[in-house]
């Protein structure tokens, strides 16, 4: 008798952007995931794009090589991780994608980087109250401040002062996998941000009526899973 034939599994990294982290980042494909699928966790000292293309690098090595996903300020993590070993991503799919990097000299990216680098630059101020600082944090970030301040919120803003900003990472022009680029159609920063990597090389698509959290739509899903299957 022929020996069972054991079926390979390729794996699938999710990496989270700066808020969520783990499956607390990806909760409509937790809610499903299939065999391969690793939600990465955030590491202890927080979110940087260099060390967690590492972990990427780590896990995909263990397998000899899968698919990475990512969001937000992960997709710096996940290209690094594809730029680094190429022979280990077969695929990048990058969601709302904050590779500023790659699309400097457009005019948002070039405003957020002003905006947010004056944010930045001040969160080492010991006499800027957490508070303070979480509302020019939100105030750039375009969303209103919490109108109310607990525990959760304070880990919070520690954990976004110590955060390397988005820009700055050593992000070469280069796409070494195959890349799809998905977006929520109302922010030019990330339109700007995706019509870079397409001039790399990437596809591009977008999915009407999404919010910069793509990935809590289940079309997004549909989207990469033609993607893979392709």
């Amino acid at each position: 008798m022929a020996p069972a034939v054991v079926p390979v599994v390729v794996p699938f990294v999710f990496v989270h952007g700066a808020g969520g982290a783990g499956v607390h980042a990806w909760p409509l494909q937790a809610a499903a995931p299939e065999a391969g699928w690793h939600f990465l966790p955030r590491h202890a000292e927080g979110d940087d794009a260099a060390r967690d293309s590492r972990r990427v690098v780590d896990l995909l090595g263990s397998s000899g090589g899968g698919h990475v996903v990512a969001h937000s300020y992960g997709a710096n993590a996940a290209l690094l991780a594809a730029q680094a070993r190429p022979d280990l991503v077969r695929s990048l799919a990058l969601l709302e994608p904050a590779c500023f990097d790659l699309a400097r000299g457009m005019p948002a990216v070039e405003q957020h980087i002003a905006d947010m680098g004056a944010v930045f630059a001040s969160a080492s101020d010991p006499g800027l109250a957490d508070p303070d600082w979480f509302a020019r944090f939100a105030a750039g970030m375009g969303f209103p401040p919490p109108t109310s301040w607990d525990d959760a919120l304070s880990a919070n803003a520690a954990r976004l002062r110590r955060l390397a900003p988005p820009w700055g990472v050593g992000l070469r022009p280069a796409l070494p996998a195959r890349t799809l680029v998905l977006t929520a159609p109302s922010s030019p920063l990330y339109a700007e941000t995706a019509e870079s990597l397409v001039g790399l090389g990437a596809a591009h698509l977008t999915v009407a009526g999404a919010g910069h959290r793509v990935q809590d739509d289940p079309r997004a899903m549909d989207l990469l899973r033609d993607f893979w299957r392709s």
